[in-house]
């Protein structure tokens, strides 16, 4: 009998892996594989922006229910906290809190990170690109502690926790090619709906803010037919993605063009291209089990 594959996606925040990855994520426990998540902090700097009565809650206890409902929509039930504070949006006092991710030191949590993939053996680990995708100082500290992590993961010289070493067979980074954002604000815009990107047309990929060339993207995963779950792992990060929130109120003639893909980068291991479109269509391509 073939070993299961196993999926590990490494998130700064509660509600980052169901935006980032909720799609391969349902998609991988569909077809058998195992999936997990880390989520490096609880969220403390988030806003509650639905305004839920919390009562006596705080809104990092808050959010830790909402992260267990998206994770149990998605099918997930492996998770592991790294045990950060977030800290906040860059240039903020947060991010010099002595618990906060961005402060911490890379080694230890590369070392606690490195704990957590000896113990699950992902085949694939899939974290933030360097850029934080969005500039925000715990995405940024994602890739650089992950990137380190599966390093050391798979050192036989280096102990950790007693754990026998183990290699990642393929490590991403998640993105959005420039490509697609640009087909998704002009569709927006042109539907009469508003775009996260402003009200002005775009002359090309290059005026969006964020993004990468789409010849840069190695791995499209059509992720169509979990759309509903994915809206419904959304949906259950209540304070922070509320009913008017832009994920959630897309028409469906444009949520499968807008979402129906999670791209990836291939930064670490063998990349096998699917001959029809000269990319990856599956984060486990070229992998056994």
């Amino acid at each position: 009998m073939s070993e299961r594959l196993r999926l590990l996606c490494v998130h700064p925040h509660p509600d980052d892996e169901s935006i980032a990855c909720g799609g391969v994520l349902a998609r991988a426990v569909d077809r058998g594989a195992v999936a997990a998540v880390v989520t490096c902090t609880g969220g403390e700097e988030g806003e509650n922006l639905a305004g839920i009565d919390l009562g006596d809650e705080d809104l990092a206890t808050h959010r830790r229910r909402e992260l267990a409902d998206a994770l149990r929509e998605l099918g997930v039930e492996i998770h592991e906290w790294l045990g950060y504070r977030d800290s906040g949006m860059a240039d903020t006092p947060a991010n010099a809190h002595p618990d906060s991710f961005a402060a911490a030191d890379p080694d230890e949590a590369a070392r606690r990170l490195a704990g957590i993939i000896r113990r699950l053996r992902p085949h694939v680990v899939v974290s933030d690109d360097a850029a934080g995708t969005y500039g925000h100082p715990d995405h940024i500290q994602a890739h650089r502690v992950t990137v380190a992590a599966v390093a050391l993961a798979r050192d036989a010289g280096v102990d950790v926790e007693g754990l026998p070493p183990w290699a990642v067979a393929k490590r991403y980074v998640h993105t959005l090619s420039k490509d697609n954002l640009l087909r998704a604000h002009t569709a927006l815009l042109e539907a009469g709906l508003a775009s996260p990107f402003g009200d002005a047309p775009a002359s090309g990929p290059e005026d969006l803010p964020f993004g990468v060339p789409g010849d840069q993207v190695t791995t499209s995963v059509d992720v169509r037919p979990y759309l509903a779950r994915k809206q419904a792992a959304l949906r259950s990060h209540r304070s922070q993605i509320g009913e008017d929130s832009f994920f959630l109120n897309i028409p469906d003639d444009l949520a499968e063009g807008l979402f129906g893909r999670e791209e990836f980068v291939l930064e670490d291991g063998a990349r096998a291209d699917d001959p029809a479109t000269g990319r990856e269509s599956d984060l486990f391509a070229g992998l056994s089990g």
